[in-house]
């Protein structure tokens, strides 16, 4: 389970305890969650936004259970926790009531695998499978922290798909992600590293969309991060640096928007051609947008080539 959430489970033949790190913690947010739910004749209950810092400290479920409150403060607190996909998959193997707080994950499957040494080989069969019609394809992968190498090359996706790394300092793809798909399919990659790509690090072309957060790319040998043809793809608190050309490109009618104040864009155009910049916009068409608590020279700085940002596109703080 990941460092943010660490439980123990002790069973007693009429009382079963939660325990984790710290009570202080726990007691502050117990006090937050119960003030936000609503009474039971309601049948609504409000949560407190996601506290991936927050641990569950000596909760009595048997108490929670006798006053018939259970599964609706089991599903309070897990909304005000919100565990890690990872974290959901072994919580509700614990207990039935785990198992009914907590939203089932969809079709998902996990990397390393046992079947196939690479990513490239095992997308390649989710491609297979996609393009056969088949219903029987994972929408969720869960990558295992370690260095995973595609010998720089890009791991092709056509699948729409969430990829989620078990940390972005541990779980390091050494290559790139390259995702096509239709105008509504959408790929969402986080909590990982993408590094010495042979081309970008990350491309989305042709329609789909790509929403990354927390995700680091490093080092490629061309573009840290291409949008082509696709108007809603994101960036959150992510990282792009060591680019030997531009560290985002935008281009032919495409749009990025970039939100989080854990956004770096820098030392990129490593090659020092100066038709390249940390934030490029190539034509008219292309755009970036940046959230309003963001502007240029706070997220891109340090870049060579052209310098921090440039193109004859749009580049704007909305």
């Amino acid at each position: 389970m990941s460092s943010n959430i660490l439980f123990s489970f002790f069973i007693y033949p009429t009382r079963c305890f939660f325990f984790s790190y710290s009570i202080d913690t726990v007691r502050e947010s117990l006090k937050k969650m119960s003030s936000s739910l609503i009474s039971e004749s309601t049948g609504e209950t409000k949560t407190s936004s996601n506290n991936n810092n927050a641990a569950v400290v000596f909760t009595d479920l048997l108490g929670i259970v006798n006053h018939g409150y259970s599964l609706t403060w089991c599903k309070s607190i897990f909304g005000y926790l919100g565990p890690t996909a990872k974290d959901t998959l072994k919580l509700r193997s614990y207990c039935k009531l785990f198992s009914k707080a907590l939203k089932p994950l969809p079709c998902w499957t996990s990397y390393p695998h046992p079947k196939y040494s690479t990513l490239n080989k095992l997308f390649g069969r989710f491609n297979e499978l996609f393009s056969s019609g088949s219903t029987n394809v994972p929408k969720v992968m869960l990558i295992e922290d370690g260095v995973h190498d595609e010998g720089g090359t890009y791991v092709k996706i056509i699948t729409p798909i969430s990829i989620i790394g078990e940390s972005r300092e541990h779980c390091i793809i050494m290559g790139g992600l390259l995702m096509k798909g239709k105008k509504e399919d959408d790929f969402n990659v986080s909590n990982l590293t993408l590094r010495d790509s042979k081309i970008a690090g990350v491309a989305g072309n042709n329609g789909a969309s790509f929403h990354l957060d927390n995700v680091s790319v490093e080092n490629s040998a061309i573009f840290g991060v291409v949008v082509f043809r696709t108007k809603r793809s994101t960036m959150k608190n992510c990282n792009v640096s060591h680019s030997k050309q531009s560290g985002l490109f935008v281009y032919d009618g495409g749009l990025l928007t970039i939100d989080g104040n854990g956004t770096t864009i820098h030392h990129n155009c490593t090659s020092g051609d100066s038709v390249h910049y940390g934030l490029r916009t190539y034509d008219s068409s292309s755009s970036i947008h940046l959230a309003s608590s963001l502007t240029i020279e706070t997220i891109s700085m340090n870049n060579g080539g052209g310098g921090n940002h440039g193109g004859r596109g749009t580049i704007k703080t909305l």
